[in-house]
């Protein structure tokens, strides 16, 4: 899978699917609020950066309303979230999350598993855990968002990730990419499932 990293004007094609799932061993419910394809028309921000797809893939952004069940601040680890589709036996991790505001300034801060030449927008922490790879899934690959920053023959491949963020209720974009055949998809929380989507 081919993923650039830039800014690109876009354009959108809606798709609606409502569900609310509680996980009240973390805390928190996550409600389906919408989610749409992203095509290349219209403006998308994106804070200081947006993980883009390839000419084979297209981005999928799902909006989610995220609650604390008890009212107090929680801790939301947007890398427990996957896309997954039974049509290619893959499971996708997040590209990038972010708060829904106007100016959409405010995210979750983008992670490298690489301390070699790391990427601007992405720092090293090597105490924060990437939790994607907790709930593999058998017989389903791994989709990871690895970006190689050196060259074919000298590869310098960063795996990224998101650094957990406190809420108590949020909406939040969080972001895939897929391949562009995909047409259905299954949205996860760790092993716990909040929707079936279809994508037009």
């Amino acid at each position: 899978m081919k993923i650039t990293v830039a800014l690109l004007l876009l354009f959108t094609f809606n798709f609606s699917v409502y569900s609310q799932v509680e996980v009240q061993e973390r805390n928190l419910s996550l409600e389906m609020v919408k989610a749409r394809k992203i095509g290349v028309l219209s403006v998308q921000f994106a804070g200081t950066y947006n993980v883009l797809s390839g000419k084979d893939d297209k981005r999928v952004q799902i909006r989610l309303k995220v609650r604390s069940l008890d009212g107090e601040e929680t801790v939301f680890d947007p890398n427990k979230l996957s896309f997954v589709t039974d049509e290619f036996k893959a499971r996708f991790s997040v590209s990038e999350a972010l708060f829904a505001t106007f100016f959409r300034s405010k995210g979750f801060q983008l992670l490298t598993t690489n301390d070699t030449e790391k990427p601007i927008f992405a720092k090293y922490d090597p105490s924060v855990p990437n939790t994607f790879d907790d709930y593999s899934i058998d017989d389903y690959k791994d989709c990871a968002i690895n970006l190689n920053f050196g060259t074919k023959r000298k590869p310098i491949v960063h795996t990224i990730y998101l650094r957990p963020n406190y809420i108590d209720k949020n909406v939040i974009d969080v972001y895939f990419v897929v391949p562009n055949e995909l047409k259905t998809g299954k949205l996860y929380f760790e092993n716990t499932l909040i929707s079936e989507i279809k994508i037009r």
